[in-house]
């Protein structure tokens, strides 16, 4: 089974392509906002997931 990380890699490669192809024209374009797309998705992702290590579970 896969693990939590392997998961939003995925998800977030898939959400950055999506978006990347609906809302950009160009090749170049879309590259630059998947790359950003992506990169935001994962900091995001990691950089809650270390704010909820903060609040242990009761």
């Amino acid at each position: 089974m896969p693990d939590h990380l392997s998961l939003m890699t995925l998800h977030a490669l898939l959400i950055a392509i999506y978006f990347s192809f609906l809302w950009k024209a160009g090749r170049r374009e879309r590259w630059i906002y998947f790359c950003k797309v992506f990169g935001a998705l994962m900091v995001g992702a990691v950089a809650l997931g270390w704010l909820m290590y903060f609040f242990p579970r009761p």
